[in-house]
């Protein structure tokens, strides 16, 4: 079986040796695309055991694949242990990404190859921090900057307990805020069956969910709650010196803040390089270009 090629390191320093080995990295990556056996992209054919890990055969169509074929990854001219290499950077990092940072890691020469590669890890950390809030979940809006001007921050956290703390966390930049885009966030950002707690100002209190329950709560504790994760984001974008701007003001910078809270949330730095690694091997670019054209709609939101 492919899983018993695969040893699971003891320890950070072992998972660090074991990145530079290419044929234990082709076999874990194998084993976090298909945990049920490799699944033949052009037959769909499922394999149950073993199979090569670094180009798997199909025995139904006799074509052979890889690791990164049909994902996000797919196309690369570089080893899976680079790409993995890279994940394990991002999945240690706790302040802030750069492509300075990941071409010291990689050490790569070329500063486009670099540009190039930040784009999809960019991708891979929107997409892991898709995980929706679940319970009760708080929702309000704030302003983006300290200047209470220009860019609206929707955000939905998790309430686990009144002593000030909170679980998942997920943010929107918005220029306009409306009944529909709360609707359409609501819908992507928290799981059925949650009850959400909003405030009862418009237009929060006239939209409806009938897969989740809303309650309208005016009291001091949940705005507390949204203001101090807006005012964490406004001191972390300080502390990194980013600039202002449009791009940096968007939502690739909301996401970086958001990965970088939520990553707190996992039990150790391996249990979040998996989460990373799968979200690379199981999604495609088709799935990316989908959420980019729902996010470029009118009133679409990601």
């Amino acid at each position: 079986m492919i899983k018993s090629l695969v040893h699971t390191p003891q320890s950070e320093a072992e998972f660090t040796r074991q990145l530079n080995d290419e044929f234990w990295c082709a076999a874990y990556a194998h084993k976090l695309r298909w945990p049920q056996g490799f699944v033949c992209p052009v037959c769909s054919t499922r394999h149950h055991g073993y199979m090569q890990p670094e180009r798997p055969l199909c025995r139904g169509c006799g074509r052979s694949s890889s690791i990164t074929a049909g994902t996000l990854l797919h196309g690369s001219k570089k080893s899976i242990s680079a790409w993995l290499r890279a994940l394990w950077w991002l999945s240690g990092e706790r302040t802030s990404v750069s492509i300075t940072k990941l071409r010291r890691h990689l050490g790569f020469n070329s500063y486009q190859t670099c540009w190039a590669w930040m784009k999809k890890l960019r991708v891979i950390l929107h997409l892991v921090n898709q995980t929706p809030c679940r319970g009760v979940v708080l929702i309000d809006a704030v302003a983006a900057d300290d200047r209470d001007q220009g860019d609206q921050l929707l955000v939905a956290v998790e309430s686990i307990a009144r002593g000030r703390s909170t679980g998942r966390l997920q943010i929107n930049v918005l220029e306009v805020l409306s009944q529909e885009v709360i609707t359409q966030f609501c819908r992507q950002a928290v799981s059925q069956g949650s009850v959400i707690i909003v405030p009862g100002r418009t237009p929060f209190n006239a939209f409806h969910l009938q897969e989740i329950v809303c309650t309208v709560d005016d009291s001091i504790f949940h705005h507390e709650d949204v203001l101090r994760i807006s005012a964490c984001y406004r001191l972390w974008r300080r502390q990194q010196k980013f600039h202002c701007s449009a791009r940096k003001s968007g939502q690739d910078l909301v996401d970086e803040f958001c990965y970088f809270y939520n990553g707190s949330l996992y039990t150790d730095r391996v249990h979040l390089f998996e989460t990373l690694v799968s979200v690379a091997l199981n999604h495609s670019l088709d799935e990316v270009r989908s959420l980019a054209e729902r996010s470029a709609a009118p009133g679409g939101v990601l």
